[in-house]
């Protein structure tokens, strides 16, 4: 006996878009901090450091290379001020660098 699915057809766009709002959600809640990561980290570091996770509180990224975690704690405090202006109600005491 074959099992039934109850499949539903979807344009690859509304794939697309399913995955990026859960995606959203995952990095920042309701207004995704992804979203304005290259503004907040800046030119010099986006491609090189990407955002992991983020709360109210803390944020965790992750470097490509060794010297990245060096200049991104060069500017950590530059990129929190940016991340408390684009987001005031984050309060962000705690960054965790993954290598």
């Amino acid at each position: 006996m074959k099992k039934k699915h109850d499949w539903q057809e979807k344009t690859i766009g509304e794939c697309i878009q399913k995955i990026q709002d859960e995606w959203e959600k995952e990095l920042g809640g309701e207004e995704p901090v992804i979203k304005y990561w290259q503004y907040i980290i800046g030119p010099e570091m986006y491609g090189n450091i990407t955002l992991e996770s983020a709360d109210k509180n803390s944020i965790t990224v992750k470097c490509s290379h060794p010297a990245y975690n060096t200049y991104f704690r060069m500017h950590e405090k530059e990129v929190l001020m940016r991340l408390h202006e684009k987001f005031p109600f984050y309060n962000v005491r705690r960054v965790k660098i993954l290598n």
